[in-house]
């Protein structure tokens, strides 16, 4: 079985330098040293995730992802909710056109943009959506 995983809009973030500052608050370290961010839902995902990651939208564009570490359902006030734990390391991807949606959508292993080479990251994410239109990254 292949690996699926989350598709979700960077809400107010402009870059992928953005995502880390705006997960600040939410980022722990685990009693074995891991550093984790706590994301929370409405929506409990009901397919398993074992191996997935969390890929992030920024302006219409997949443009990088976090591995989900653990997905549980919660209680908070009587209310069921979804704990996800995102490795707080971000792993920027070649950028892939995805329309905007509101929460997350599952996406599938074989949809899912593949690690930005090297030499490639940093580079704003409509020229490297470019660039890997053309096959050049």
């Amino acid at each position: 079985m292949t690996a699926l995983h989350l598709t979700r809009v960077a809400f107010a973030c402009t870059s992928v330098d953005d995502i880390p500052r705006r997960q600040a608050p939410f980022t722990q370290t685990l009693a074995d040293g891991q550093r984790v961010v706590q994301l929370t839902s409405a929506r409990i995902p009901r397919r398993d995730l074992a191996g997935g990651s969390l890929d992030w939208i920024i302006r219409h564009h997949l443009v990088a992802r976090q591995a989900i570490v653990l997905v549980e359902e919660v209680q908070l006030e009587g209310k069921a909710l979804a704990l996800i734990l995102l490795d707080a390391k971000l792993v920027p991807v070649a950028p892939m056109h995805h329309r905007a949606h509101q929460g997350w959508r599952y996406l599938t292993n074989a949809l899912a943009p593949a690690d930005m080479p090297e030499g490639a990251q940093g580079l704003p994410p409509e020229l490297a959506a470019s660039l890997a239109e053309l096959s050049l990254i």
